[in-house]
């Protein structure tokens, strides 16, 4: 089901979190919320409880394009000689 409501922000630039959107987050008094910004689009998920599950497989496709971890440590390495 889709909600839509308008928020008013205060002087200061705040906002109260409608409770549709705290309810689908599952936050609560005290909960912390990522803001990502992607150009003209806002998304808002919950905190993660573990940051490295959240960031898990980041820069995988960089790691591809530099042929795999193992590639790439190798060449490392082997500057370390030279």
């Amino acid at each position: 089901m889709k909600t839509v409501t308008v928020v008013k922000l205060s002087k200061r630039h705040q906002m109260v979190l409608p409770k549709a959107a705290r309810e689908a987050l599952g936050v609560g008094p005290g909960g912390r919320v990522l803001v990502v910004v992607e150009g003209q689009t806002v998304r808002l998920l919950p905190e993660p409880e573990r940051w490295s599950d959240y960031i898990y497989g980041l820069g995988e496709e960089a790691w591809k394009r530099l042929g795999g971890g193992e590639k790439f440590l190798a060449e490392e390495r082997a500057t370390w000689h030279e």
